[in-house]
């Protein structure tokens, strides 16, 4: 039990020392879901899928380096070299390319490119830069409430058939109960 304490202890070590890109990138969501998709596609049983996942989540934390991901793959999920290869080329595209590219736009390098944003949130973001936001109006003095009526709530009289304790469906007489049809 020792080990399993350390090793999650080292973990959280390297975790807390990379990037906030990459950090981001091993508790999303969205690269799990895609990663899921790409054990579908090759057909990999739930075993080799998780296995595949820990391969690329310890070459994200830097303890296995990505050079010898394809290598990994192939060993430890247990399939042929040519699916190693495809799964690392996808790999690469969907789980280390968005992360070199934000780490670029993070560092301002020359070649970065610019963040992929949906037409939606382009125009969005375009509408709410064009518009001016109105100042909120000014708060005006408000008529004060009307004051509750003071006067009691009439009661309509009790029918002289009601009794208290007895069941409406007991009662003899219900010629003058609102709440009752005279039977025909």
């Amino acid at each position: 039990m020792a080990d399993k304490t350390d090793i999650q202890t080292t973990l959280k070590e390297r975790f807390a020392q990379l990037p906030k890109v990459v950090q981001n990138a091993i508790t999303s969501a969205d690269v799990r879901k895609r990663m899921r998709e790409l054990a579908d596609t090759h057909k990999l049983h739930l075993d080799q899928w998780e296995t595949l996942e820990n391969e690329v989540m310890m070459t994200l934390f830097g303890v296995l380096p990505i050079d010898e991901l394809r290598a990994n793959i192939q060993k430890e999920v247990g399939v042929p070299e040519e699916i190693a290869k495809e799964l690392t080329e996808n790999i690469s595209k969907i789980v280390f390319e968005p992360i070199r590219e934000e780490l670029e736009r993070e560092l301002e390098h020359p070649d970065a490119k610019a963040a992929a944003v949906s037409g939606v949130e382009g125009m969005r973001t375009q509408a709410l830069a064009s518009e001016a936001i109105p100042a909120a109006p000014p708060v005006l003095p408000a008529t004060p409430p009307a004051e509750s009526p003071a006067g009691k709530i009439a009661r309509a009289p009790v029918s002289e058939s009601y009794k208290a304790g007895e069941t409406s469906a007991a009662r003899k007489s219900v010629h003058d109960d609102p709440y009752r049809e005279l039977p025909q």
